[in-house]
């Protein structure tokens, strides 16, 4: 009913605007705009080159990247994978393109995926982990031709940003606006391992008074580079703008997508020693992972198999995969209501079903195979509102109070499906399976998330503004579960509430010249539970209830300078970040089995670190860029356990998977016809365990693009190509850590799969029309 009503209520609302004479009054709109238009060509010069858009009269740092970024990497590229030129930031994928969601994870700062907040247009995606509870992944909000910007908050994000998790830095994307001019962009790329994409995206043009819309498409199908399976992707994304007379502007964007997500097999170091790189999932040899598990079953983990030598019962699952399907629906509306008076709401919908798959050999199939199909299902029903309103008090000074509303309907379970006994698998890769024979668990949760803030921005002079103000969060869970699909040892039910009233974010911007400008910012975050804490025993929350579990929260302190010359421009920042009440979950059996695990706040972890970025424009057509970030993070505390037994000797070692060293080196040129950008991303080595007792490597990895635009009079005008190539050296490194559900605490051969390898060299060459 809250979707139905939702979904009537912006139909209303658009029908409304394109009905509206009063749109018309606009009639002087730009025949183009270059900072909003998607059909608008690329702007000349050194604004093509601007490689990192540095954040300037920003209190914190913040760094952004405009659509040519995105659109000099491979199409279809991860926006997130884009992101990793920045400072402090840490992208990890097993596929060349950044697109498996459980191989892809980014962290900043030493904070991962999960304590970061991400935005879409200023809609909340959650935390965009692999099982997303409150949001989406945002290769499947939005494709990425369809973005126009990308800000990124290293240290702490604005207090108006919409999110539960963001400890450390947020990310908010925004879409490209409709152009003023009718047009048709087309693309088509072909590739590495038959990988192929095609999009297009119809600009409607002026259709009156500065109203405009655009509609795409998007269909990629990126078969793995490794093993059997696809990464497949279908999308529509559409906008609407409409000026509401002169003083307000209206946007609507409706966005569905569809999945296929064939993943890469976890591995462990003693796995990649005895299989190497290419090792894989069995898929299509259903034989041989039938033979496995039933060898497993009989007691029998080590055996030798036809083709393959010795595998053990963990060496080799058959499959797994992810389906998802998301609608997402956004709205906005900015109205000055006076001169002074301000105003702006954005109510917002998505719908999302999803789950996760492995065919497990630790569960047979009653009267059927020795595999079954473990799945994890995933159904988010949620619907929220932002909104703030700002007041001009007196020149240069500005207060602002808003809020976040959301509510969250979400059920998730833990079902088994069944296989036939047969040379096959009779489960498709491409579909939900149905009629589970077993259930661990089904779990329904209520998700009611509420926030305010109040801020002052106050320009004290020309060179001096100063910021401050705090805001409040409280996010209630309440668990139930169904009893004919639960089992005892899962039947958790309650509720837990992360809260607190005043956060505060106070920052100040000082430019003594137009060249220099000196900043600071100290900021605090809490991270709201999720809804893992149930996902457990009844007698192991009612431990965790008794315990007093308490959210994570983060003190972050920052300052730096930034320097703006002609030709050049760069950014120093240091900063020191106290992070308390980290939580700590162990599970006692491998990922591909279920069992109960244990949740428990564990102590503190200290980072602090120095970050450089500077680009030089050397012509208008050709730029150099570098940044640079050291990264000093470490436990403060060892990991015991409720009766206070060691579990981890991790005081004074390094957080996993953070690089103490990240350098990233680009050069770019571009005159207009010809395209060339070569660019480096240098990681130190990483821990894998809190023990810091296995570490991999570090590596350097080498992207290439060239490409050639087509300038003329006739038919060809607007056409481009494009070749991209990843990874160009084809070097061999481990990329995802803790993929499968953590770390380990101390490494021995044989433990449970929680890491990825990279994908070697890889090529993608595109066609790009302009119409």
């Amino acid at each position: 009913m809250r979707s139905n009503a939702f979904l009537n209520a912006s139909a209303l609302a658009l029908s409304s605007v394109l009905a509206t004479p009063a749109l018309a009054a606009n009639d002087a709109s730009p025949a183009t705009d270059a900072a909003t238009s998607a059909a608008a060509p690329a702007a000349a010069g050194s604004a093509r080159n601007e490689i990192v858009v540095i954040g300037t009269g920003q209190t914190r740092q913040v760094q952004s990247l405009t659509a040519e970024d995105i659109a000099i990497a491979t199409p279809g590229t991860s926006p997130l994978a884009v992101l990793s030129k920045l400072p402090s930031v840490n992208f990890q994928s097993a596929s060349p393109l950044g697109t498996n969601e459980w191989t892809t994870r980014i962290s900043v700062r030493g904070f991962t995926q999960n304590q970061l907040g991400f935005t879409l247009d200023g809609v909340p995606l959650g935390d965009m982990s692999y099982s997303n509870f409150n949001g989406l992944h945002i290769s499947r909000a939005i494709t990425s031709d369809n973005i126009g910007m990308t800000e990124l908050s290293q240290g702490a994000g604005a207090l108006s940003t919409a999110s539960s998790s963001n400890l450390g830095g947020t990310i908010a994307f925004e879409s490209l606006d409709p152009s003023y001019d009718m047009g048709l962009t087309t693309s088509a790329t072909f590739g590495s391992n038959d990988a192929w994409r095609v999009f297009a995206r119809f600009e409607t043009g002026d259709l009156g008074g500065g109203v405009r819309a655009y509609v795409s498409g998007t269909y990629s199908d990126t078969p793995k580079w490794k093993g059997k399976g696809s990464q497949e992707l279908w999308q529509i994304n559409s906008k609407l703008v409409a000026p509401m007379g002169d003083r307000g502007e209206l946007k609507i964007f409706a966005n569905y997508s569809e999945m296929a997500d064939a993943d890469y097999a976890d591995l462990t170091p003693d796995i990649l020693d005895r299989h190497g790189y290419d090792w894989d999932y069995l898929r299509y040899d259903f034989e041989t992972a039938q033979d496995i598990a039933t060898n497993l079953q009989n007691g029998v983990y080590t055996d030798d198999y036809e083709g393959y030598g010795t595998l053990t019962g963990d060496d080799a699952y058959y499959d797994g995969y992810g389906l998802r399907k998301d609608l997402l629906i956004g709205m906005s509306v900015d109205y000055d209501l006076t001169d002074e008076l301000h105003v702006r709401v954005s109510p917002y919908y998505h719908n999302n079903r999803g789950i996760g798959t492995w065919w497990t050999p630790y569960v047979p199939t009653p009267g059927g195979s020795s595999l079954s199909v473990r799945g994890t299902e995933y159904f988010i029903n949620r619907m929220g509102v932002t909104g703030s309103l700002s007041y001009d008090l007196f020149r240069g000074n500005q207060i602002e109070v808003g809020g976040w509303y959301e509510i969250n309907d979400y059920d998730t379970a833990r079902d088994y499906f069944g296989l036939d006994d047969a040379p096959t698998s009779s489960i498709s890769h491409h579909e939900f399976p149905k009629n589970p024979f077993a259930y661990d668990y089904f779990y329904k949760f209520d998700i009611n998330t509420y926030q305010y803030y109040v801020q002052d921005t106050w320009e004290l002079t020309d060179s001096l503004k100063v910021s401050g103000g705090w805001k409040g969060i409280q996010v209630d869970i309440d668990a139930s579960n169904d009893p004919s699909r639960t089992s005892a040892s899962w039947a958790t039910q309650g509720s837990l509430t992360a809260k607190d009233m005043f956060l505060p974010q106070v920052g100040v911007n000082y430019r003594p010249i137009y060249e220099v400008e000196l900043f600071g910012s100290y900021a605090e975050n809490m991270r709201a539970f999720t809804t893992t804490p149930f996902i457990t025993s009844p007698d192991q929350f009612a431990a965790i209830r008794e315990q007093g579990l308490k959210p994570e929260t983060s003190k972050t302190f920052e300052g730096g300078l930034r320097f703006h010359l002609p030709k050049f421009e760069a950014s120093v920042v240091g900063y020191h970040v106290k992070f308390d009440n980290r939580l700590f979950s162990v599970s006692p059996c491998s990922a591909i089995e279920s069992c109960p695990s244990v949740l428990n706040n564990v102590g503190s972890v200290t980072t602090k670190g120095v970050e450089v970025t500077g680009q030089y424009r050397v012509t208008p057509a050709l730029s150099l860029y570098a940044a640079y970030a050291y990264t000093d993070a470490s436990y403060d505390d060892d990991v015991l356990n409720g009766a206070g037994e060691l579990v981890a000797a991790s005081g004074g070692k390094s957080v996993v998977d953070q690089p103490e060293h990240l350098i990233n080196g680009e050069i770019s040129y571009d005159d207009g016809t010809f395209i060339g950008r070569a660019h480096v991303n240098y990681q130190s080595k990483r821990y894998a365990t809190y023990e810091n007792d296995l570490s991999f490597k570090g590596r350097a990895l080498v992207d290439l693009t060239v490409g050639y635009r087509i300038n003329s009079d006739d038919a060809l005008d607007g056409t481009e190509i494009q070749l991209n190539v990843t990874n160009v050296t084809d070097e061999k490194y481990v990329s995802t850590i803790g993929q499968s559900g953590g770390y380990q605490a101390s490494y021995a051969p044989g433990d449970w799969q929680y890491f990825m390898v990279g994908a070697p060299r890889q090529w993608f060459v595109t066609l790009k029309k302009a119409f």
